[in-house]
Parts: C-alpha cells; structure tokens; sequence
C-alpha cells in the first residue's frame, strides 16, 4: 500500500504471502507530486505494472512540494518522499560560492556538490539499509544523484532516458545551468548496470564505452486509451502536453491565427498544463482567438478526445517518444507535427499516417498542414486509417515483458 516517508508497512505481509523474498525495485524521479507529465505517467504505470507481476516495488522522489502523484499509483507500492529528512540537513553558506574570487572551476563542483551531496547520502542510507535489488532512475536529475548513491551498496541501477539524448546531456539549458552538472550527467553512467532508450537512433549518440549497456525499450500505447473506439469526429484539433516552450504550441496558436476565420466552424483545444499557460492564453487573447482556441487544463484520460476529435497537432521542437501523438493514433486519427522532432518522426511518417511541416516555414507550414486535413475528409479518413498499424508494436504486455527481461538480465537470473 501506499505508505507515509519511511514506512514500510504492508511489504512484510504480501513478502509472506508469496511464501519467499520478493526482488526488490526501486523508482526514484525527482518530482512525483501532481506531476502530469509522459515521464511521470510512465514511471507510476511501471511500478504498477511490476508490483503486478510480484516485485515489491517501492517509488522514491525528492521535493519540497507537497501532494500525492497525478496518475494512479497502485496501494501495494511505497511511496517515499525523502526531501522532509532533506530539509533537515545543515545549511551551508552560500555566499561563501557566490563570490566572484572563486573561479568556476571550484564553484561550480563546490556548489553542486553542497546543493546535491544531501540527497545522494539519503538515496545511499536507503540503498544500504533497505537493499533493493535494483533501482531504475527517471530522467537525469535523478538519474545522477541514483547512480552516484549506488556506490559501494551492491544496487545494480538502470537509468532510464526519456527524451533525445544530445539535448538531456549537453544543453545547457536543460535541468540545471551548473557545467559540472552536465559532466556529472554522462560521466556517471559508467556505474549503469544498463542504460535505456527509447529508440535505437537514441543509443547510437552515446560513447563507444556504453554501448554494450544500451538498452532499447519504447513507451506504449495504454489499455486505458485503447478501451474507447473511435466515434464520429468533430471539427476538433487538439494538442496535448505540457504548456512549456519545447512543446511549441504558440506555432499551433499562430498557424491557427491565419485559418480560423477560414474556418468558423472548426476549434482547437490543447490540453495540458505548465509555466507557459498565461503566455499562451495572452496571445490567444491578442489574437482575438478565445472563441476558437481553448486551452483545456490537465486531464487524466484523454482517450474520450482522441476518440472524437478529427485532428492532432503536435508542434514540438522535439520528443523521447510521443505518448499523445502515438494515442492518437491508435485512434485513427492523423497527426500533424514539423518533420525534424524526434521521437515523433519515429513514427508518422508522411503522406502515411500524418502531415510533416517543414519547420523552417514555420507558422505558415504548420497552417498550410493543418488546412490540407481540414479541407479534405477523405485525406483525413485515409491517414487516420493507417494509424493503429503504425503504433501496434507499442504495447503494454512488450513494455512491461521487455522491463522483467532487462531487470532479470541485471540480476544475472536470464
């Protein structure tokens, strides 16, 4: 069952139960809490998915944020937030690293070491205290901070890459401005038992050391979207995602600015929610666009949309893998999306199951796109048509297989 920060209650019985010790599998990602994300959903689903198949499964985060996760979390996994002991810990001064005497090449390691050694020694307390079998990290800051832990503790760690890996190592960008952060990133991957990826394309960018550790899994397409049949469509777009600026979704309201009054009877939704939405919702506004372009908030089970709305969009600048352009899909309808995103060019293809824009013609191609399908049902019909063959290897049961044969292989037990 789900329990409070350190308890265990609950794992004892179910061990009994099965008459002998369970393998132990721990999750860690560093934000769990109301967190709607694909790389959330997916961790929550995988823990579901092995405590299903008979491991004791425990889920470990580190925020301050208060609340429980987005998606359901089975009562039989633990669930443990380890930043109340984190908190705890002596502050450190940190005027000390701020002074402009210190050169880079000690403040940066010094102040990332300060700011991120706490965790690590939690994460190593639990790792030899509790001494699961394996641990599987989500996304690279926990990633990190998981195998750095894993020192000396005999915990064999998988961490797992949810997005394109040149642009979770090396964009200064991303996760955290501090350089040594990014040396940290890939030079811990050395103490992987395996490493993951989404696709092959992905394992081929890391160095010639990792590549006997790369792992290929792909996400799926869920039993919870797959339950609903696709019914008559409505003059629907919609999009889905998180409302930050690598899901490009002001391309979508600007394409969407040149055709709506093209189209008075047609109408976008995007669904979803981040720290863009009052940017989003000001441009719509500028635009004179509020009575046809909406953005919905979160929601937990798309499958009802896909089922009903005539086209998906998705503008990203890049993806790990589309789990809203897959769902969509698997549910006959065609996607639009620039050529160049990965983890969506994987599968749409065009002319097949989809509209591939040319990024560099911008609003004006995402338009041009969107205006083909709108103005032709049959073109709709066909590429919708094409869409669940295209994502039909992405199941649950090959996901959840493909994780038991990877953990089990760690374990030296295949």
């Amino acid at each position: 069952m789900t329990a409070a920060a350190g308890s265990r209650e609950g794992i004892g019985d179910n061990a009994a139960r099965f008459g002998a010790p369970r393998t132990r599998v721990a999750l860690v990602i560093a934000n769990l809490a109301n967190r709607s994300g694909g790389a959330e959903r997916i961790f929550v689903e995988l823990a579901n998915m092995l405590v299903a198949r008979g491991y004791e499964v425990t889920c470990i985060h580190f925020e301050a944020e208060e609340g429980k996760p987005f998606y359901p979390l089975d009562r039989r996994v633990e669930l443990i937030n380890v930043f109340p002991r984190f908190r705890s810990e002596r502050r450190w001064p940190w005027n000390m690293l701020n002074s402009k005497r210190l050169p880079d090449r000690i403040r940066q390691p010094s102040e990332w070491h300060l700011k991120k050694d706490p965790v690590i020694r939690l994460l190593r307390d639990y790792f030899r205290h509790t001494r699961p079998d394996v641990a599987i990290s989500f996304l690279p800051p926990a990633n990190t901070l998981t195998l750095l832990a894993s020192i000396g503790t005999g915990v064999k760690v998988i961490p797992t890459n949810h997005n394109v890996p040149a642009r979770d190592y090396l964009d200064p960008t991303r996760w955290s401005t501090n350089p040594h952060d990014r040396v940290l990133r890939l030079k811990a991957l050395r103490h992987a038992a395996a490493i993951h990826v989404l696709f092959p394309d992905f394992g081929k960018w890391f160095p010639d050391a990792l590549q006997s550790k790369i792992v290929v899994v792909p996400n799926y397409v869920s039993h919870d979207v797959l339950r609903h049949r696709p019914g008559e469509r409505e003059n629907l777009i919609i999009g889905v995602g998180r409302l930050a600026p690598v899901k490009n979704f002001m391309a979508l309201i600007e394409a969407w600015a040149l055709l709506a009054a093209k189209h008075p009877d047609w109408r976008v939704v995007v669904y979803g929610d981040g720290p863009q939405r009052e940017k989003l919702a000001a441009r719509i506004e500028e635009l004179g666009l509020g009575g046809s372009f909406l953005l919905g908030g979160s929601r937990s089970d798309m499958g009802e949309v896909y089922a009903h709305a005539a086209i998906f969009c998705h503008p990203a600048e890049f993806e790990g893998f589309g789990l809203a352009p897959a769902e969509a899909l698997a549910l006959k309808m065609p996607v639009v999306a620039f050529a160049d995103c990965p983890g969506v060019n994987q599968f749409v293809a065009d002319g097949v199951n989809g509209i591939m824009a040319d990024r560099a013609g911008g609003a004006e191609a995402l338009a041009a796109a969107l205006d083909r399908l709108i103005v032709d049902g049959a073109l709709r019909q066909r590429l919708g048509d094409n869409g669940p063959a295209s994502v039909a290897t992405f199941t649950e049961e090959h996901f959840a297989d493909a994780w038991v044969e990877l953990i089990e292989r760690c374990l030296d037990r295949r």
